[in-house]
């Protein structure tokens, strides 16, 4: 069913020579009456692992890997909070991002999004309407990064001539990856516990295994 919405569509190589090697993917969406993720867009993982090595097997680049924690390496991961990995520069991911206001009129993004009134009493504000009839609360807001309908994205990838080890071909494995929520979110309300004793670790467990690869292909590179 994924794959009738989302298709991987041209890998084209940019350049590949010992200045180093740039290619991009073109992601569409093949759906002509919704963006794609639909439904609960804040919560939706599609996103692009990117993995090329030399003709060794050594990993000379990675976008869309993962933290020890499940998460990939985007400013919720809490790996790259704390400084321990990098932030993924590359990362081409589709998931929406839930946006809240501040108590001085600026906007953030959160997990999720608990309403707090602008003056200083500690309360949670309650969404003023039913959400049977809006879909979200009327507190917050969705940063969509989604791909609009018969619309396409494209994304690019370049590697450095340091950083090619001169064992040549290299081969570049692409997925489309789509996984119901990340990792973060799981951690996010672990605090009201989960059905069944399960524990955060066993649920984000069970999440990854139920990840998707929807497409997969494959590049390589002949530079000796």
């Amino acid at each position: 069913v994924l794959r009738n919405g989302y298709n991987m569509a041209e890998v084209v190589t940019e350049k590949a020579d010992s200045s180093g090697i740039a290619f991009k993917v073109k992601i569409e969406n093949l759906t002509d009456g919704h963006n794609v993720p639909t439904g609960f867009t804040g919560e939706r993982l599609l996103y692009l692992e990117v993995t090329v090595r030399d003709a060794a097997g050594t990993v000379i680049f990675e976008s869309g890997d993962r933290d020890p924690n499940g998460d990939v390496r985007d400013h919720y991961s809490a790996f790259v909070r704390s400084g321990e990995l990098p932030l993924d520069d590359y990362l081409f991911s589709l998931q929406s991002h839930f946006v809240v206001q501040n108590g001085r009129g600026s906007e953030r993004e959160r997990i999720i999004p608990i309403p707090y009134p602008s003056i200083s009493l500690p309360r949670v504000l309650p969404a003023p309407v039913s959400l049977i009839f809006t879909g979200e609360p009327a507190t917050e807001r969705n940063h969509r990064k989604g791909i609009e309908p018969l619309g396409h994205r494209w994304a690019g990838y370049e590697i450095a001539a340091g950083a090619l080890t001169g064992k040549g071909p290299y081969r570049a494995d692409i997925k489309l990856i789509s996984q119901m929520v990340p990792a973060n979110l799981v951690g996010a309300v672990q605090s009201v516990g989960f059905d069944y004793g399960m524990s955060t670790t066993e649920v984000i467990a069970g999440v990854m295994a139920g990840a998707d690869v929807l497409w997969e292909k494959n590049l390589t590179f002949d530079i000796k």
